[in-house]
């Protein structure tokens, strides 16, 4: 299985805001096309007995299998409509208008199966009812659909079918398709012969297609060095962001294009970093990188390219190869290491512990394991927060030392202790694996969730893991998949493995949902 394709089905969610039962309605597509009917609408919420000749009406129509009345009395008890919010028998009326080809009624069971609002979290009863749903017309299920194919987790990957159903969607004229219709043009992804020759003979058009990012299709394309991917950064971390974050990034277009952040939003940016936001520190990286808000550091820049690499984030990898192929870097990198510079130190150690130190090998910027690992121990030794939390990982993993989970924490406390919040996530991820103490777990999981809410991607994993297993917390399939299903789409290839792994276990034996180990 190629992780590198991975396109995230929520992604779709994330454009289309969802209103929970309880909450006043909006244009959520859970409740689509729903319209109190009329005189109601004109009615005062107060005028009780009104409300329940009405819901009465309803319900008698709705038990006479009347599609229309028992749709809307399944919007009605999930809304709250006249009736107190009742999510179990709202699914339930829905249901029965999905049974009966109600297109609207299987896109609304399609979204809470996917969810598991309410009702068993499944996503392949979600993919009957999306497609079904898609067949008759409907933009947005036919959109659903598209991502269905791309994702590679509740059927196989299927990028010529991806395509049909995207433009479908277009053609139905639901607007978010568009966008996403552009990345797979520009990107030619499951596009035929015919179309990419035609998509190609306007080099404008194709210009500003691949400014176009919609869902993230990690590692399917040469990464830009452009101003458009300035923007993209952006893009990344408004999807993920806190609302801090959120507001620090409320910019301008023309800000958006050139990634300027006055001091309020990049001391955000820092806070976020800080909490282990791998989109925060591609940008801290990207600015210092380009001397953008700041003076420009090219050691400091990689140093940020890694620590977001080590958060997951799927752009930083191509990025820090780029900075190294950047003339002058190894150069200030090998200066730097020669003055017992230890940024520089622990970013050629950290470079050799990636593997993506060949790049310097051309210029004889070989390091051994020995040297990477003195750099290391020097850099911790002096109270290095990078180089605490890099001799954690290798004595975590094994890496040129014994593996020896003990003193990887003892370096992560040190740092911790320094002030790291990247060091207490580590901490308390550990900890909720490990740790048998009731207190202890406790407190790991508040420091996890916390760090969730802050913009930490590794623990929205942690955390998700607490919720799948129910360590510490009340086992909630749904929340698991929520939480492994936000990581995964910041880049997480262990919560993408993980919603793959919690798919097996319920996998249909049917062969529409097999998926081959090699895909």
């Amino acid at each position: 299985m190629h992780f590198r394709h991975f396109v995230l089905l929520f992604l779709l969610l994330a454009a289309i805001p969802i209103t929970l039962p309880g909450q006043q309605q909006s244009d959520s597509p859970v409740y689509k096309n729903y319209r109190p009917q009329s005189p109601s609408a004109q009615l005062k919420r107060s005028d009780i007995d009104y409300n329940l000749m009405h819901i009465f009406s309803l319900e008698r129509k709705a038990y006479s299998g009347d599609v229309a009345a028992q749709h809307e009395l399944g919007l009605r008890y999930l809304l709250g409509e006249g009736v107190e919010a009742d999510t179990l028998r709202g699914a339930f009326w829905i249901r029965r208008a999905a049974e009966q080809n109600s297109a609207d009624a299987q896109y609304n069971l399609g979204i809470l199966e996917f969810n598991g609002w309410g009702i068993p979290w499944n996503p392949f009863d979600a993919y009957r009812l999306f497609s079904a749903a898609a067949q008759s017309g409907m933009g947005e299920s036919q959109y659903i659909l598209s991502m269905f194919l791309t994702e590679n987790l509740v059927v196989a990957r299927n990028w010529e079918e991806a395509y049909k159903w995207i433009k479908k969607a277009v053609e139905a004229g639901y607007a978010p398709a568009k966008e996403a219709l552009a990345d797979f043009e520009a990107r030619g992804l499951g596009v035929t012969k015919e179309t990419k020759a035609q998509t190609d003979t306007s080099s404008s058009k194709k210009s500003a297609a691949k400014q176009t990012l919609g869902f993230v299709f990690f590692d399917a394309g040469p990464a830009d060095t452009t101003i458009a991917s300035d923007a993209i950064l952006l893009k990344d971390a408004l999807r993920e962001a806190t609302p801090q974050l959120k507001r620090a990034l409320g910019l301008t277009k023309e800000q958006t294009k050139t990634m300027e952040l006055d001091t309020a939003g990049m001391r955000v940016i820092r806070e976020a970093a800080e909490e282990g936001s791998p989109e925060a520190l591609t940008i801290l990286a990207r600015s210092y990188e380009r001397g953008i808000g700041v003076t420009k550091d090219l050691v400091t820049a990689a140093i940020y390219y890694i620590r977001a690499s080590r958060m997951s984030s799927p752009r930083a990898p191509r990025l820090l190869t780029r900075l190294m192929e950047q003339p002058g870097f190894f150069e200030e990198l090998k200066s730097r290491t020669a003055r017992h510079d230890a940024d520089a130190e622990v970013a050629w150690a950290a470079l050799s512990a990636l593997k993506i130190d060949y790049v310097m090998t051309q210029k004889e910027g070989f390091i051994t394991e020995k040297q990477a690992l003195e750099f290391l121990k020097k850099a911790a030794a002096a109270n290095h927060i990078q180089g605490l939390i890099e001799l954690g990982l290798c004595y975590y993993s094994g890496r040129w030392v014994q593996e020896d989970h003990r003193e990887a924490l003892v370096l992560w406390t040190r740092a911790g202790n320094l002030g790291s919040h990247e060091a207490n996530t580590r901490i308390a991820a550990l900890a909720v694996r490990a740790e048998k103490d009731p207190a202890k777990l406790s407190a790991a999981i508040t420091e996890l969730e916390q760090a969730t809410q802050r913009g930490s991607a590794l623990a929205q994993v942690a955390l998700g893991y607490c919720y799948e297993t129910g360590t510490g917390v009340v086992k909630k399939t749904s929340e698991a998949v929520r939480l492994y299903r936000g990581s995964a789409q910041r880049g997480s290839q262990d919560a993408y493995f993980a919603l793959r792994r919690m798919h097996d276990v319920i996998r249909p034996s049917d062969k529409e949902f097999q998926i081959s180990d090699m895909e």
